[in-house]
């Protein structure tokens, strides 16, 4: 009895279901494959009218499937023995367990059995959108290995003359696939007709080279070498499997990934744009698809990135593989040792792992080819970094973090964290704590949250400080933050803590930005202007403004555009209090320390003078800020000779010596 239903849209939402089989299918999920981006205003309802009628003309007269609403979406179960997608899933399975083990009959009869369930390419009769169709490509892979694991069960079983006809169609239907060409080489040799398969070898390798500018996988160059040595097997029919089934076929499934955060709170747009491009079709692309995270430190970069490689796990069947590249800290890691950990990953024995970086790196490409592969990149450096440690299949997928965005590495789709809003700031923040605050104390916990930035790493810190002391009223801590002249202490908690954050990424900049981060700390908040920034420092707009625009590309500062297509800048405010706190040690209190003759009140005068002896100006309409010492009336001689000299950091002085509008010049010098 024929019971698919005839309407599209809802033989739509039962391929969904039934390629999700056994797992909860999001509304959410359904909206997104049935209108994606620009759903109509009634989608809920009409997802609705296609769910009763898919259950009125289908599963109330099928016996073998039932369909479970729950509270965010739907669960499809059917037989096992009444769906074609879990048979197919069971032989094939049962085909590569017998293969592995040496069973080359029974893995054959298995393979065979999976294979005939297929009628024609997967749901050629449903219109697919974005989700499914990434189901599709899935399914047609695994048909496509299934079919390759056959055809080497049938060459172990010596049945060489009988697959050359279908291995030439399956060439030509397949050009860029090497294991098809491999099968080839071999039964064309073991029927005698060894030039037959020199020369398939050659017509690969030109159409690599014509298409890719690539050279045959080491596996079918060292066939080929057989070939030409005559050195493959051709008597014992069995003893030549292992360079048919390729040097990659019983290596190791890696799963690397980090654990998930069970609290992870809010992200659920950047989320699913994130996902979106990691699933979708690739049509005609080659390339596999990365996604570039970046964000100012503490963010939550790394924990958006494993959510998302946890989330489809799923869609990479063949690993997921994980390295820290330690990008911003002092010794970023070299890739050749990132390809060894991969290569020992899936199960390279030690001696076979290649020496130089070129090699290891085309080793990867190689075994990832034809592969599924999610690969996450945490704490990116620089592309030179990444570009070795990217696979070559369009089947893979790449998820980088990084500070700095990585916007020359092309193909990228680029993804830039800011931080987090109130509301999912206040539910992370009971989430760590273990809190529910009442009535009486949101008003601090959103404190709390506003003096932590809302920077998921600092609402974190200060979320487990109130875990750890359960009785701390938050209107205390709250009450701290506000009146501690050093804020990020309280902004650090066991391994959580903010100011070693900042620090790793102050400490890459050159001598002149970290000066310019620490002085334009002195301007007022929200925001100021490349001009404005410039009477401070004392250089050219130009100049300071190259600075801004570094500064802003490590994501210590953010950029808008103001009225008028004014550009404007602006320092997220625990950046600030660092910046400060730099400015403080770094230069004013050495200076103090380094004047024991001077009468520790005059010391402090002076030093408050520099940091906080500004007076606010307007300049059309808006403030400017100048230093109390440099207006017209007030000559250079009012300066402390002394406490300049004091206040200059231990680095090269300028070849110049000379008075600028703005802070003394000595304190820009590093």
């Amino acid at each position: 009895m024929e019971l698919t239903p005839t309407a599209p849209k809802v033989r739509q939402v039962l391929a969904f279901l039934l390629v999700r089989c056994g797992k909860l299918v999001q509304v959410g999920e359904l909206i997104d494959e049935l209108w994606g981006d620009e759903p109509p205003a009634s989608a809920m309802t009409t997802l609705q009218t296609y769910i009763y009628k898919l259950r009125k003309d289908v599963l109330e007269r099928c016996t073998s499937a039932t369909l479970h609403t729950r509270v965010s979406g739907y669960l499809l179960d059917v037989s096992a023995e009444r769906g074609d997608l879990l048979r197919f899933e069971r032989l094939a399975h049962e085909g590569r367990t017998a293969l592995d083990e040496g069973d080359a009959a029974r893995a054959a009869d298995r393979l065979c059995e999976a294979l005939a369930l297929w009628r024609g390419p997967a749901l050629a009769d449903v219109s697919a959108g974005e989700i499914l169709s990434a189901h599709v490509t899935r399914l047609e892979e695994e048909r496509l290995r299934t079919l390759e694991l056959r055809i080497t069960a049938d060459l172990e079983l010596g049945r060489h003359r009988q697959l050359i006809s279908e291995l030439k169609m399956l060439v030509s239907e397949h050009p860029l696939n090497e294991r098809f060409h491999s099968h080839l080489m071999m039964a064309l040799h073991r029927s005698g007709r060894r030039y037959e398969a020199l020369e398939v070898y050659q017509g690969l390798r030109r159409m690599l080279i014509d298409e890719l500018g690539m050279e045959p996988s080491a596996a079918v160059q060292q066939l080929h070498l057989n070939l030409l040595n005559s050195d493959a097997e051709s008597r014992d029919e069995g003893a030549s499997a292992p360079l048919v089934r390729g040097r990659f076929e019983t290596l190791l499934v890696p799963a690397q990934l980090p654990p998930d955060i069970s609290d992870f709170v809010g992200r659920e747009e950047v989320l699913r744009d994130v996902r979106r491009h990691l699933v979708r079709p690739q049509g005609e692309n080659t390339a596999a698809r990365a996604v570039s995270i970046s964000g100012m430190p503490g963010v939550g970069k790394t924990a958006l990135a494993l959510r998302a490689g946890h989330a489809d796990r799923a869609e990479f069947p063949d690993g997921q593989l994980y390295a820290d590249l330690r990008g911003s800290g002092d010794r970023p890691t070299d890739p050749h040792e990132i390809l060894e950990g991969f290569a020992r990953a899936i199960g390279v024995p030690a001696a076979e792992i290649p020496g130089n970086l070129q090699e290891r790196s085309k080793l990867f490409r190689t075994w990832s080819m034809g592969r599924r592969v999610l690969v996450v990149l945490d704490d990116a450096h620089s592309v030179s970094q990444v570009a070795p440690l990217l696979p070559a299949s369009p089947n893979c997928a790449v998820i980088i973090t990084t500070r700095r965005g990585l916007y020359s590495l092309p193909g990228v789709r680029h993804v830039e964290l800011d931080v987090m809003s109130t509301r999912n700031a206040m539910a992370l923040i009971e989430a760590v704590s273990g809190r529910r605050f009442g009535a009486d104390e949101l008003g601090a916990a959103e404190r709390v949250v506003r003096l932590a930035g809302r920077l998921p790493l600092a609402v974190r810190a200060v979320g487990s400080r109130l875990a750890a002391m359960q009785t701390w009223p938050v209107e205390k801590l709250a009450a701290q933050l506000e009146s501690l002249p050093r804020r990020l202490d309280l902004l650090s908690f066991a391994e959580l803590d903010v100011r070693a954050r900042l620090a790793s990424g102050y400490r890459r900049l050159d001598a002149g930005d970290r000066s310019a981060l620490r002085l334009i700390s002195l301007l007022p908040p929200p925001d100021f202007t490349a001009t404005t920034a410039a009477r401070l420092i004392g250089n050219g707009t130009d100049e300071v403004e190259a600075q801004l625009i570094r500064l802003a590309g490590c994501h210590l500062l953010s950029v808008s555009m103001g009225g008028g297509g004014e550009i404007r800048y602006r320092l997220h405010e625990l950046v600030r209090v660092f910046a400060r706190e730099r400015l403080d040690e770094e230069l004013l209190e050495p200076a103090a320390r380094d004047r024991p003759e001077a009468a520790p009140a005059a010391a402090a005068d002076h030093a408050r003078a520099v940091r906080e002896g500004v007076r606010p100006a307007r300049e059309n309409g808006r403030p400017v800020w100048e230093s109390v010492g440099e207006r017209p009336d007030c000559g250079h001689e009012h300066r402390d000779p002394h406490m300049v000299r004091a206040a200059a950091p231990a680095e090269p002085p300028p070849r110049r010596a000379r008075p600028v509008n703005g802070v003394v010049k000595a304190l820009g010098n590093g």
